[in-house]
């Protein structure tokens, strides 16, 4: 029965929405990276620099 259910599944569309996603993500990430503000991104980007007690010198 599993077998029978398993060859009659088109797996086509699969490929296709995987595809979808990816570039819905990809165009998220994209649009999230163009709308951040240079201060932002310079805060963001000295977080590894401090131990969250000072400020990192900029």
């Amino acid at each position: 029965m599993i077998k029978d259910v398993l060859q009659t599944l088109n797996y086509e569309i699969c490929a296709e929405v995987a595809l979808v996603l990816f570039v819905g993500s990809f165009l998220v990430v994209l649009l999230q990276t163009w709308l951040t503000r240079p201060e932002e991104a310079r805060q963001q980007a000295d977080i590894p620099l401090t131990d969250g007690t000072k400020k990192a010198f900029r």
